[in-house]
């Protein structure tokens, strides 16, 4: 249900910057040719400070990356589908790998894609859906495995004058769209924990996962997008535009 990720957004906006932000990143001008490939490297560089939320002295603690921790989203698509989920743990954002990174300098936004090769999700739900001519109906612990999703992401930025006349970068909330390629879920409890029934509800679900995932995809962007915004704004506070993106 997730997935993903990551961000590079967050490293997007870090690892550009050569004053403000801390030693542990360097930057990659907006005239370079092979401006992706300088991006990737600085990624693999500190991928482990993004994974921790840490990106060094004097920058504010950002959330961190692997694991990422939902507390609630809330799903009501009428009588067909209602769904609550919570307390939710995401693992395995941390492996993303780049696919692609796009720059608009005039329309002050990025475009980033990546590919998280595999996640564990997992928390408390509660469901009451009809699939087919079966309507499923639980509450308990969920397991879901996702394997080769893709979170496509759209990073844009302004300029806010600061205090002393100078103007820092500040981010839109981030827009993330997530593909899903494989998942399989366990819904423990379902049917008030009958075990035939549980096998019957979990063996239709897994059938074709994509339908499950398609109803709570959107809250999972929406919750992600505010964390990644988060995680974002933290790693390049303080920060000019002409810092982030040299010349």
């Amino acid at each position: 249900m997730k997935l993903c990720a990551v961000s590079v957004l967050v490293v997007f906006l870090v690892e550009f910057s050569s004053a403000r932000l801390t030693p542990i990143l360097t930057g990659c001008s907006r005239s370079d040719p092979k401006f992706e490939k300088c991006v990737k490297q600085v990624v693999e560089r500190i991928r482990s400070n993004m994974v921790a939320g840490n990106y060094g002295e004097g920058q504010p603690d950002a959330p961190p990356l692997d694991p990422i921790r939902i507390d609630r989203m809330a799903i009501d698509h009428g009588t067909g589908f209602r769904a609550t989920l919570s307390n939710v743990t995401i693992e395995g954002a941390g492996a993303f790998s780049i696919r692609r990174v796009k720059l608009n300098v005039e329309e002050k936004m990025f475009n980033v894609s990546v590919r998280i090769p595999s996640m564990l999700v997992n928390g408390q739900y509660t469901l009451d859906m009809r699939l087919l001519l079966l309507r499923i109906t639980g509450q308990g612990d969920f397991d879901l495995q996702l394997n080769n999703t893709i979170a496509n992401m759209r990073l844009k930025y302004y300029l806010k004058p600061g205090a002393d006349d100078q103007e820092y970068v500040q981010l839109y909330p981030v827009q993330v769209k997530l593909r899903f390629d494989k998942g399989r879920f366990h819904l423990h409890n379902l049917f008030n924990g009958d075990p035939t029934l549980g096998q019957i509800g979990n063996n239709v679900i897994n059938e074709d996962p994509l339908v499950l995932l398609d109803e709570v995809r959107p809250a999972f962007e929406e919750s992600l997008g505010k964390i990644f915004s988060e995680m974002a704004n933290s790693a390049i506070s303080g920060a000019t535009e002409l810092e982030i993106l040299p010349l």
